[in-house]
C-alpha cells in the first residue's frame, strides 16, 4: 500500500483566451477552464447529496453477472477525479471517545500467533528496560549461578567472571588496553548480556573456560592453547548467528573482520561483513554434533579444511584456494562431520572464507549456488528439501506462460479444472490489472489535466496571432472549448479512457466557442471593411459547421489537435508535452493484457508489472480449479403439483465440502523492497446447515408457483498460499524520477532467470535457471530468495432468503427469483511467515464482518427425484434451480481489520518496515477512533494549526470518498527504533535458550520470561509511533466457469489488488 507517497502531479495552468481577434474588433471575453456556459440545476446539489447519501447507507462493494455454468463478479475502480473539495470541521471531537473494542482484541490475538502465551515466567532476576548497568550486572550474576552452571562450578569463578565482564564490557567511561571504549548506556548492557549468554552456550556453562575465553577475544594476538582457540571460535560462532551478535562481536573484537581499505559507499563492506556471518552460521551448523569432549577446530578456515573431504571429490578445495591456503587438509573427515546432510554448508563455508578474505573474490559455480542457498536460509539441499521446492517453484514460471500462451480453444476452456493445466498469466490476458495499477485519483486527474493545459495555451495563442485565417480561428475556438468542455465533463464524472459527445455537449461546445471569436468584422487601415460579404451570423454557421464532425475525444484525438497546433506556428510539438499526452494514454488504457501465442510475451507481462507498479501497492493473479460435492436446500417444487391450492413446507439438512487448488503470482513493494511471489494456494471448505421452502402452487398440474425459501449455513475455510518469494531492496535515497532500485535489480532477476539457457535462451529446467542466478546475485544482499508459507482460516455463519414465482409445465418451470444473503465473518486468521530468506517478514492479521449479497435471477426449476417414502408429506427433492442470467451486488459492507507484521534486513528488525495496522470498513468506525487518537495525531503531525488543517482536511476527504463497501479507512503506526533494537536483542537471546536441547527448569523459565517481554513489547503503544492514515481500495475480478451445484467442478481465475485512495503522513 501507498503510505506517504509523493504530492500530486501540479495541476494544469490556467488557458488564456486571445486579447484580441482582429484589427478594430472588440475585446472577447476571457473563458476560464472549466467554467459552465450552461445554467446548472437548481437542485443538483441536493441530488448530489442524496446519491452521496444513499450510496454511504448501502455500500455497494462488487457486482456479479450469472449465466448458466458462468458467474464474473468484478469491482469497478473509482475513477480518477479532481480532489473533492471538502469542509473540515471547525471544532474537534468535543471529548475523547472511548476507542473500539474489536481492533484491541485482534491485535492481542496477533501477538499471540507471532509469540504465543507461555505457561509459566521465571522468578529470579530477568531483564526490564530501560537497561542500567546495576540491573545488568545483577542479572550476570544471577545468569551465572542459576541458570548456566547449575550450581556445578566454584563460585569464586563465577565472581572472577562476572568482574571481568562488568569490567570490560560494561565500562561507561573510555577504558585503556582492549577495553571497550566507544559506547556506553543500554547499548554496553545489551552487548553484554549478549556475551554472558554466549559464553555460556560455547563453554557449557563452563566460568573458567569463559573467562579465558573472554579475554583471548578481546585480546588481539592469538592464545597459545589450542582448547582456548577452540572455545573463542565457539563464542564467535554464538554471537554472529544473528546481526546484532555479530554487531556485538565486531565492537568488541574489531580485529575478527579487518577492513582492507574497503570503499566507503560500495557494497563491499556489506559483503564482507555477511560474509562473516554466514561462515559462523555455517560453522554452528558443522560443529552442532561434535562431542563436548572433542577438540575443535581453532578457526573457520580450520573448520573448512577439516570438513572438506565429506564433499565429493569434484567439489573439494584446491590447493591454494581458501580452503586449504593456511591449513593442511586432513586425509579422512571426523564421525560427527561426515554427514551428506552438510555438503551445503561445508561449500557455503569455503565460499564465505574466501568473501571474507576479498568481497570481489569469485568463487567456482558449485561454491557460488552453495553460497546463494546459504545466505538466504536453506540448509540443506536435495530432493524434498526447501531449497528443491523454492528452484522447483521459481521454474513454474516458464511454465506458466508456456500453458497462457496456448491458443486452442479447448485447451484454454480446460484450464484450471480440477486444478490442472494452470496459468495465473490467463488471468492477467482476460482482465488485465482490473484498475489496481491506478494511483490517487487526484494525482491521476492532474496527470490528465498537465496534458491538456499546454494543447489548451498553444490553441489560445493561435487565436491571438494575427496570421491565422478566420477559418482556423474558428476550428481553435471550437478545439479549445471541446477539450475545456471534456475537462469539465472528466471532473464531474470521473475520467476514462474514451468520451462521446452528447447533444447537450455539442451545444455547450458552440456557446463556449462564441465568445472567443470577434463579433465585429475586420477593417482596413482606413477604416473601411476588409471583407464586404458582411453576414452576421457567419461565426455562427462556421462553429456549427466545426461542431457537426464532433464524436467524442480521446488521447490520440488530444494528440492530433496538438500535433495541428503546433503546425500553425511552423513547430513540432514540444517533446515533454507529447509525453504527458501519451503517458495519460497508456494510464487511460491502464491494463497489461498479454497476448496469448507467446511465450515471451507473457513473460514480458511480469517485467512490465514491475517496471509500471506505484510505489507500495501490489498485485496478485491467480488460476485453478475446485471440486467437491454439496447438499441440496429444500425446495420440493415438484411436490408442490400434488397439493394443489395446499401451503407446503419442506425442510432438509444443507452440508458440503469444497477443495481446491490455485496457481498464484503476485508482485508489489513496500516501503522497504520488493517482491515477486510465484506458488500455490489450497483452499478447503466444510459446511453444514439447513435449507426450507415454504410455497403454494396454482393451476391445472401446477402451472404456476409462487414461494420462499430461506436456509441457515456455519462454514469453516482455511488454506493458504506457499511459495517462492524474491525480494530486492530499495534504497534510501531514491531521486525523482529515476527507477526505484528494487524495479531495476528485480528486472535483472527476471533477465538473468529468463536467458539462462543454451544461447541465453530459456532454461530447460531449474538447475539452469538457479546456476544462471548465481552467477549474478550469489553475493548480492541486496537480492533475497525466500520460502514463504502461510496458513489461514474463516469461521463464518450464513443466512439466506429468497422469494420466486414461477410457471410453466408440470416438470419444469421458469420464472424470477429474489435472493438476499447475509454472511457473518466472526473471525479470520492468518499467518503468513517467510522460512527462509535475507529479507523475511512475518505477518499475523486477524479480521471480522459482514455483507449482504442480493441478486436477481430469471431461473428454471429442474424435474424433481421421486422420494418413495410413502408419507405423503416429501414427494420429491429437486435440483437446485439453473440460472439462465441474472445480476446480483454485495451491500451493507462492515469490516474491522488489525495486522502485525515484522520485517527483517539481514536478521535485523527494520522498523520502518514493521508495523501495525488498524482498519474499518465504515467512515464511522474510522471516524470515532480518529477521534480517541485525536491528540496523538496532532502531535505526532506538529501540534501547529497546520496540523489540525491536515487532520480535519483527511477525516473530510475520507467522508467525501467513504460511499462504497470495498474502502477500508485505516491507521498505521511504525515500530520505534528503540523497540526494534531490544526486540533484536530479545530475539537472539530467545534463539540461545530454543537451542538448548534438553533445557533446565530454570532454562525453560528464563525462556518463558524472554517470551513474556518480547508480547509486552509488541502489545505496548510506547512501541509504535503513529505513520499514516490512509484509505484503501480493494478491486478484483473473479470470473468461474463450470458446474456447481451437488457435484461442484469449477474452473476459477482471478486478478485482485488493493489500491490507495488518500493517504496522510506526518513525513
Amino acid at each position: 500500500m501507498s503510505i506517504g507517497r509523493s504530492k500530486s502531479v501540479a495541476g494544469a495552468s490556467a488557458s488564456h483566451a486571445p486579447a484580441s481577434g482582429e484589427n478594430g474588433s472588440t475585446q472577447p471575453q476571457t473563458v476560464t477552464p472549466l467554467a459552465g456556459a450552461t445554467r446548472r440545476r437548481r437542485n443538483s446539489g441536493l441530488l448530489c447529496e442524496l446519491q452521496s447519501m444513499c450510496k454511504r447507507t448501502l455500500r455497494a462493494t462488487s457486482q456479479t453477472i450469472v449465466f448458466p455454468f458462468y458467474s464474473k463478479t468484478g469491482t469497478t475502480p473509482t475513477r480518477a477525479q479532481p480532489k473533492p473539495d471538502v469542509v473540515p470541521a471547525l471544532k474537534p471531537a468535543p471529548r475523547r471517545m472511548r476507542p473500539p473494542a474489536a481492533p484491541g482484541r485482534k491485535h492481542q490475538r496477533n501477538v499471540d500467533a507471532v509469540v504465543p502465551p507461555a505457561m509459566a515466567t521465571s522468578p529470579r532476576a530477568e531483564i526490564r528496560f530501560p537497561l542500567t548497568t546495576a540491573d545488568t550486572q545483577r542479572y550476570l550474576r544471577a545468569q551465572w549461578r542459576q541458570a548456566e552452571t547449575g550450581g556445578r562450578f566454584d563460585q569464586a569463578a563465577v565472581d572472577r567472571l562476572t568482574t571481568t565482564l562488568t569490567a570490560r564490557l560494561l565500562a561507561t567511561s573510555a577504558a585503556t588496553g582492549n577495553g571497550v571504549h566507544e559506547d556506553s548506556g543500554e547499548k554496553a548492557c545489551a552487548r553484554a548480556i549478549m556475551v554472558c549468554d554466549a559464553l555460556a552456550q560455547a563453554t557449557g556453562g563452563d566460568p573458567a573456560r569463559a573467562h579465558d575465553a573472554l579475554l583471548a577475544l578481546l585480546d588481539t594476538t592469538s592464545h597459545a592453547d589450542a582448547r582456548v582457540r577452540a572455545d573463542v571460535l565457539a563464542l564467535q560462532t554464538a554471537l554472529g548467528m544473528t546481526a546484532i551478535g555479530l554487531d556485538t562481536l565486531l565492537a568488541i573484537a574489531p580485529h575478527v573482520l579487518p577492513q582492507r581499505g574497503l570503499a566507503e559507499g560500495s557494497a563491499a563492506p556489506e559483503i564482507q561483513r555477511e560474509a562473516l556471518r554466514h561462515a559462523l552460521r555455517a560453522a554452528d551448523h558443522l560443529l552442532r554434533r561434535k562431542p563436548a569432549d572433542a577438540p575443535g577446530p581453532t578457526s573457520l578456515e580450520a573448520l573448512a579444511a577439516l570438513a572438506d573431504p565429506v564433499l565429493p571429490a569434484v567439489e573439494r578445495g584446491r590447493p591454494g584456494s581458501s580452503a586449504t591456503a593456511s591449513v593442511a587438509q586432513p586425509g579422512k573427515a571426523p564421525a560427527w562431520l561426515a554427514d551428506p546432510g552438510n555438503a551445503l554448508a561445508i561449500k557455503a563455508l569455503h565460499a564465505a572464507n574466501a568473501l571474507r578474505a576479498d568481497p570481489a573474490a569469485q568463487c567456482p559455480p558449485h561454491l557460488a549456488q552453495a553460497y546463494l542457498a546459504w545466505r538466504n536460509g536453506f540448509d540443506r539441499e536435495g530432493p524434498g528439501t526447501d531449497l528443491a521446492k523454492a528452484q522447483q517453484r521459481l521454474f513454474k514460471l516458464f511454465t506458466y506462460a508456456e500453458r497462457a500462451a496456448r491458443t486452442g480453444t479447448a485447451a484454454r476452456a480446460a484450464a484450471g479444472f480440477f486444478g490442472t493445466q494452470k496459468s495465473p498469466l490467463s488471468a492477467l490476458q482476460n482482465f488485465g490489472t482490473a484498475g489496481v495499477m491506478l494511483g490517487h485519483p487526484d494525482d491521476e486527474f492532474a496527470r490528465f489535466t498537465a496534458a491538456l493545459a499546454p494543447v489548451k495555451t498553444q490553441l489560445a495563442d493561435r487565436l491571438k496571432a494575427a496570421s491565422t485565417s478566420r477559418a482556423l480561428k474558428t476550428r481553435c475556438a471550437v478545439r479549445l472549448a471541446a477539450i475545456e468542455q471534456w475537462e469539465r465533463r472528466m471532473a464531474s464524472k470521473g475520467l476514462r479512457s474514451t468520451f462521446r459527445f452528447s447533444s447537450r455537449d455539442l451545444e455547450t461546445v458552440a456557446a463556449r466557442a462564441r465568445p472567443l471569436l470577434s463579433n465585429r468584422v475586420a477593417l482596413h487601415a482606413d477604416g473601411s471593411p476588409a471583407d464586404l460579404a458582411l453576414d452576421p451570423h457567419r461565426n455562427r454557421d462556421a462553429i456549427r459547421a466545426e461542431v457537426k464532425p464532433l464524436r467524442g475525444m480521446t488521447p490520440a484525438q488530444l494528440r492530433t489537435w496538438a500535433d495541428e497546433a503546433w503546425r500553425l506556428s511552423g513547430q513540432a510539438v514540444p517533446e515533454p508535452i507529447r509525453a504527458n499526452i501519451d503517458l495519460v494514454e497508456s494510464r487511460l488504457a491502464g491494463d497489461i493484457r498479454p497476448k496469448p501465442g507467446d511465450t515471451n510475451a507473457q513473460l514480458d507481462a511480469i517485467g512490465a508489472l514491475v517496471k509500471q507498479m506505484p510505489d507500495i501497492y501490489d498485485i496478485r493473479v491467480s488460476s485453478g480449479g475446485t471440486v467437491g460435492l454439496g447438499g441440496v436446500p429444500s425446495q420440493s417444487l415438484a411436490a408442490l403439483s400434488s397439493h394443489l391450492g395446499v401451503p407446503h413446507v419442506s425442510v432438509l439438512p444443507d452440508g458440503g465440502y469444497l477443495q481446491g487448488r490455485h496457481a498464484v503470482i503476485d508482485i508489489g513493494s513496500n516501503q522497504h523492497f520488493g517482491h515477486l511471489f510465484i506458488g500455490t494456494e489450497s483452499r478447503k471448505s466444510l459446511y453444514g446447515g439447513l435449507g426450507g421452502y415454504a410455497g403454494w402452487s396454482f393451476g391445472q398440474d401446477g402451472m404456476a408457483n409462487v414461494g420462499v425459501s430461506g436456509g441457515l449455513r456455519r462454514s469453516r475455510d482455511w488454506g493458504g498460499p506457499r511459495g517462492v518469494t524474491i525480494r530486492t531492496r530499495r534504497s534510501d535515497d531514491e531521486q525523482p524520477g529515476r527507477p526505484d532500485a528494487w524495479r531495476t535489480t528485480m528486472l535483472e532477476v527476471l533477465h538473468a532467470a529468463r536467458s539462462a539457457g543454451p544461447n541465453s535462451d530459456a532454461p530447460r529446467n531449474a538447475r539452469e535457471m538457479w546456476g544462471s542466478l548465481a552467477r549474478r546475485f550469489w553475493n548480492d544482499p541486496a537480492c533475497s530468495i525466500n520460502w514463504t508459507d502461510s496458513r489461514s482460516t474463516t469461521s463464518a455463519t450464513s443466512g439466506s432468503a429468497s422469494a420466486t414465482a414461477r410457471v410453466g409445465t408440470a416438470d419444469t418451470k421458469w420464472g424470477p427469483a429474489l435472493g438476499a444473503t447475509l454472511r457473518h465473518v466472526a473471525r479470520a486468521a492468518h499467518r503468513q511467515w517467510d522460512k527462509t530468506g535475507n529479507h523475511a517478514i512475518d505477518v499475523s492479521t486477524h479480521n471480522s464482518g459482514r455483507a449482504t449479497a442480493v441478486a436477481a435471477t430469471l431461473v428454471e426449476a429442474l424435474p424433481g427425484i421421486p422420494v418413495p417414502n410413502g408419507s405423503g408429506h416429501l414427494a420429491a427433492l429437486s435440483f437446485p434451480t439453473q440460472p439462465y442470467v441474472g445480476i446480483g451486488t454485495t451491500l451493507f459492507t462492515t469490516q474491522t481489520n488489525a495486522a502485525l507484521r515484522i520485517g527483517r534486513d539481514s536478521g535485523r528488525i527494520i522498523p520502518k518496515h514493521t508495523f501495525r495496522d488498524t482498519e474499518f470498513g465504515t467512515f464511522k468506525a474510522f471516524k470515532q477512533f480518529v477521534d480517541t487518537h485525536r491528540s496523538e495525531w496532532l502531535t505526532a503531525l506538529g501540534g501547529t494549526d497546520d496540523a489540525r488543517r491536515r487532520l480535519d482536511e483527511m477525516v473530510a476527504t475520507v467522508k467525501a470518498r467513504a460511499t462504497a463497501g470495498n474502502l477500508i479507512m485505516g491507521e498505521r503506526m511504525h515500530m520505534t527504533d528503540e523497540a526494534a533494537r531490544r526486540l533484536d536483542l530479545l530475539f537472539h537471546r530467545k534463539q540461545h535458550f530454543d537451542r538448548i536441547p534438553a533445557p533446565t527448569p530454570v532454562q525453560a523459565r528464563e525462556r518463558a520470561s524472554i517470551d513474556a517481554d518480547i508480547r509486552q513489547m509488541l502489545a505496548s503503544e510506547n512501541s509504535w509511533r503513529r505513520q499514516a492514515l490512509y484509505v484503501l481500495e480493494a478491486l478484483g475480478v473473479q470470473r468461474t466457469v463450470g458446474l456447481s451445484f451437488l457435484l461442484n467442478a469449477q474452473s476459477t481465475q482471478a486478478v485482485s489488488g488493493v489500491r490507495e485512495l488518500a493517504g496522510l503522513s506526518p513525513e
